[in-house]
């Protein structure tokens, strides 16, 4: 049996949908300080991981608290205004951190592991980036949200390419929000 965890946004909460599409019951993040999920996902724990504002949330399905990650400011391991985020193959969760124009790892135990990025427009830089995941291959696909474009990571934050512009033309972006990969190894740009 699987669970569907869907993000409602303005009611502060997660639907639970069950394999056979029957509606489970909600999962309340209402005692959160940020008034909206933008993301949520689940570990390789099968823990429930959700931003707040300026940490992460881990919870069992239930809604009971498991952990945090990362603590409120601007330090590595230090969160701030965190959107996206995703868990690579190794059970890393791996997180946007919007307002630090950065990418920081997390081990699942709430560990920091690494980041990379900083504030600026080159290669490897982000302003804003919203949305994050990874492929087959772990690569960490980002949306940079402000620099209207996505980057490609390898799994250890190794730059390997970027694509879009600023625009409303074939192959261009105007502030890409979220970013998938399906089964074919498509990137799907929100």
């Amino acid at each position: 049996m699987w669970r569907l965890f869907l993000r409602q946004i303005s009611l502060r909460r997660c639907g639970v949908v069950r394999d056979e599409a029957a509606f489970v019951g909600t999962l309340n993040t209402q005692q959160e300080e940020r008034p909206w999920l933008w993301a949520v996902c689940m570990g390789s724990d099968n823990h429930v991981i959700f931003p707040a504002l300026s940490h992460i949330r881990v919870v069992c399905t239930d809604g009971t608290p498991v952990r945090t990650l990362g603590s409120q400011g601007r330090e590595l391991g230090e969160l701030a205004g965190p959107c996206g985020l995703c868990v690579n193959s190794a059970g890393h969760v791996i997180v946007a951190d919007t307002n630090n124009h950065r990418v920081q790892i997390f081990s699942c135990d709430g560990g920091f592991l690494s980041a990379f990025g900083s504030r600026g427009n080159f290669d490897g830089q982000f302003f804003e980036p919203c949305g994050v995941c990874v492929d087959g291959d772990d690569r960490i696909i980002v949306a940079d949200t402000q620099n209207h474009r996505i980057q490609v990571f390898a799994a250890d934050g190794t730059f390997l390419c970027t694509f879009g512009t600023d625009g409303g033309g074939g192959g261009q972006l105007k502030k890409p929000w979220g970013v998938c990969v399906n089964l074919g190894g498509n990137i799907i740009v929100a």
